[in-house]
């Protein structure tokens, strides 16, 4: 395309042919610029990149030009620049500054709901920054990924311990029983979809341009393959568009306007699943969110309970840590307990309903009302879930426990 520079805001990159008529005609230029602006080139800032230059042609152009031949890759805009895929040593940098960020965070012994906030603010940095200018490595976003989900769960980089739940469904949206986190794998792609899209509808761009003269020659794009020899970023945004056909014909977006959007693209290519009958349950407005995030983990059936330790082997005994009774297992610590019991009696008496004898959650979910009256009790219950699951661990690992009717108390302060 005979191109001789590109510039990006005050950066500024220059192309020549490797012979030296076309090199010192760019010395002579940065001399003739000089005298005129009165402006020097800053020593040791500008690299010059010389790809099959041979000697002495090469050290002829340094000692002249003045300049330093830097090395492959470089960085801009804090990435690397590259001729081939990126690969972990190219990225290493990006997940040594979140490691960074997330043992910072770490020390700060924050919630779930903390937490989670900021693994949402991680990735979203990821999303709008990385995973925007570059095709993403697998084992870069699983190493990003794994980082994220030990801090979600443990705080800390280091987690060795299975998570309580699978990182998968904690990217599923919440009405499918996730957190709304997005699968970066997924995300990068979604991104590529968008070079796909220019391909499309923007020929006047001069990256399309580019990818006609060289690639395409011609060529439909919807009906293109990719030779064994083009380059891995190439076949990569040509899979990218294959995965995207069926959306083309089905036109959930139209190619004769600007309707492509990241966001349309990700749910096309995420894997669906069911919605889960208790989302709304969980997450409204009025629930406090640390009450959301353990009623989250409950409705998995996932609580680290002493019969689960017993299956998994970590522990000889499953007793219920408050009643010393029964088996603690999640029905008989929230349900079955004689604590949890007074404790929901306390509740109803305060709401004036009745809940039944059994499992509470279930009623709820089929029980009709207003919105207020829905909203109010789906608090109670996030609550009621929270605390019992909050005195457990204290009788357990502090051998203190509160009176239900205190506890309860507590609940209407909260909710109040």
């Amino acid at each position: 395309m005979r191109l001789t520079h590109l510039m990006f805001a005050d950066d500024l990159l220059l192309f020549s042919k490797e012979d030296a008529t076309s090199m010192m005609i760019i010395i002579r230029t940065f001399s003739t610029f000089s005298a005129t602006s009165g402006l020097k080139m800053s020593k040791g800032k500008p690299n010059v990149f010389l790809n099959g230059v041979k000697e002495p042609l090469k050290s002829d152009f340094l000692r002249v030009s003045g300049l330093i031949e830097g090395k492959l890759p470089f960085r801009y805009l804090g990435v690397p620049i590259k001729t081939t895929r990126l690969n972990a040593k190219d990225c290493k940098h990006l997940i040594d500054k979140i490691v960074a960020r997330v043992r910072t965070l770490g020390a700060r012994k924050l919630s779930y709901t903390g937490r989670l906030v900021l693994v949402r603010a991680v990735l979203k940095t990821l999303h709008n920054y990385w995973g925007q200018m570059f095709i993403l490595p697998t084992g870069i976003i699983t190493s990003i990924e794994q980082v994220c989900r030990n801090f979600l769960w443990d705080g800390e980089v280091d987690y060795l311990r299975s998570p309580l739940v699978a990182w998968d469904k904690v990217c599923r949206p919440k009405k499918e029983g996730g957190l709304g986190l997005k699968q970066d794998i997924i995300w990068n792609k979604a991104t590529v979809g968008k070079l796909v899209w220019w391909i499309y509808t923007k020929p006047d761009l001069l990256w399309v341009k580019w990818v006609n003269n060289i690639y395409l020659r011609g060529s439909v794009w919807q009906d293109y393959s990719p030779s064994t020899n083009s380059s891995w970023y190439w076949r990569k945004i040509c899979q990218v568009k294959d995965d995207l056909q069926l959306a083309y014909q089905q036109q959930i977006w139209d190619l004769t306007a600007n309707r492509y959007t990241i966001s349309k693209g990700y749910e096309f290519l995420r894997v669906k699943s069911q919605d889960v009958p208790w989302s709304e349950l969980v997450w409204n407005v009025w629930t406090v969110p640390k009450h959301a995030f353990i009623a989250w983990i409950h409705h998995h059936g996932n609580m680290n309970t002493k019969s689960k330790q017993q299956q998994l082997g970590i522990s000889d005994d499953s007793t219920c840590c408050i009643c010393g009774i029964s088996e603690e297992t999640r029905e008989h610590l929230f349900f079955d307990c004689s604590y949890s019991k007074r404790l929901i009696i306390q509740i109803g008496g305060w709401l004036r309903i009745k809940f039944p004898a059994n499992n509470w959650i279930s009623w709820r979910l089929g029980r009709n009302g207003s919105q207020v009256q829905k909203g109010i009790l789906d608090a109670a219950i996030n609550a009621c879930i929270y605390h019992i699951w909050y005195q457990r661990n204290r009788s357990r690992y502090e051998l203190m426990l509160i009176r239900p009717h205190k506890l309860a108390r507590t609940i209407k302060e909260e909710l109040q």
